[in-house]
């Protein structure tokens, strides 16, 4: 995925301030240089990956900007990774959806795309979101490590998937909790910052880390880490210089426990190093999803609120809002590296011409 942002001078101040051991990846900028929300961007990628096949993990699914048939824009790669939680309803992390319309508005997901170049005109199925939902206690702030980072979004239709075989398998407890346990983080995008190598699916095996450990990495406040988040680090690649990690692209991707038999998840990306892979402490944080299961399984059964609805006429007068003066024709978003920190607050939409 192609990095392209344009980031005020407000935001390079606010940079400069913010202590260099998270990165995180951006959501949706809003059109001219209106700003939204503050929101948070995480979107790690895979460092030290391989090939991996959607048929090994078939609960992988790719978020993107889709207002094609408002007026032509649309995302050049995936903004954020997801799986899938039945036919309707998505897993990902808080920050790649709060606090932007745009993205609240605007996003489809692609389940088991295998290369991001299919999007959007390869034979490829895109069902757009129409509800989203959040903890209500989810902090979109640095100094809490983006606590509770995690979000399900309600699709407008059913996915064509295999209801019993293409969904999250989930565990049943945290006994996997072991640094003899194999886990494998999934997703599209960069390599390493800022160097997006592949639009294949890539998978990198990682090492779990217990808390303890985690909290002394040296993030803005070790004392927000809490026991809802799993830490990870990987191994040492002498052809890369990198250690095994999640980088900017894939926030809201998966990590899968193998437990014998099946791939499991346990936790979605939520925010790691500043250079991807280059500490050989913690190259990944995750948002530990056994901890939210009873939130997980009351909105899959209806009775939580929505934190935002999508609709059609929502869609329609948002994109005659934001099109109106830009003096452009549409086409396509992209999105990638924040650089080494987290960037508060929303972006402006940039248009490839």
């Amino acid at each position: 995925m192609n990095v392209n942002y344009a980031v005020s001078p407000v935001r390079k101040a606010v940079l400069g301030l913010l202590a260099p051991l998270i990165y995180t990846s951006s959501v949706m900028a809003t059109e001219n240089s209106v700003e939204s929300t503050p929101n948070t961007g995480v979107t790690p990628y895979i460092v030290n990956g391989s090939n991996a096949s959607v048929t090994e993990f078939p609960s992988m699914a790719s978020l993107f900007i889709d207002r094609i048939d408002y007026d032509g824009v649309y995302s050049t790669g995936p903004y954020c990774g997801a799986t899938i939680l039945d036919p309707t309803h998505i897993l990902t992390a808080a920050h790649c959806i709060y606090g932007d319309e745009s993205a609240q508005l605007f996003t489809v997901v692609v389940p088991q795309l295998q290369d991001t170049s299919q999007f959007p005109n390869g034979s490829i199925e895109k069902v757009r979101v129409s509800e989203v939902f959040y903890p209500s206690n989810y902090s979109n702030s640095l100094n809490d490590l983006l606590r509770n980072d995690v979000a399900i979004l309600k699709l407008e239709s059913a996915l064509n998937i295999d209801s019993v075989n293409d969904i999250v398998k989930r565990p049943t407890s945290e006994g996997y909790r072991s640094s003899l346990e194999t886990y494998t983080a999934v997703g599209h995008g960069d390599t390493r910052s800022g160097f997006d190598g592949t639009t294949l699916l890539q998978k990198a095996d990682l090492n779990y880390v217990d808390n303890a450990t985690c909290a002394t990495a040296g993030f803005i406040d070790d004392a927000a880490l809490t026991n809802k988040q799993i830490c990870f680090n990987g191994n040492y690649s002498s052809s890369t210089g990198l250690f095994n990690g999640t980088c900017q692209g894939d926030s809201g991707g998966p990590v899968y426990w193998r437990d014998g038999v099946d791939y499991r998840q346990v936790g979605i990306t939520s925010f790691g190093p500043g250079t991807c892979g280059g500490t050989s402490t913690i190259t990944s944080v995750f948002t530990e999803i056994y901890d939210y299961k009873d939130w997980i399984d009351s909105v899959i059964a209806g009775t939580e609120t929505a934190k935002f609805v999508s609709t059609d006429a929502k869609r329609t007068a948002y994109a005659g809002t934001t099109s109106s003066g830009s003096g452009g024709s549409g086409g396509s978003v992209s999105f990638g590296l924040l650089g080494a920190l987290m960037l508060l607050g929303g972006f402006r939409r940039v248009i490839s011409r």
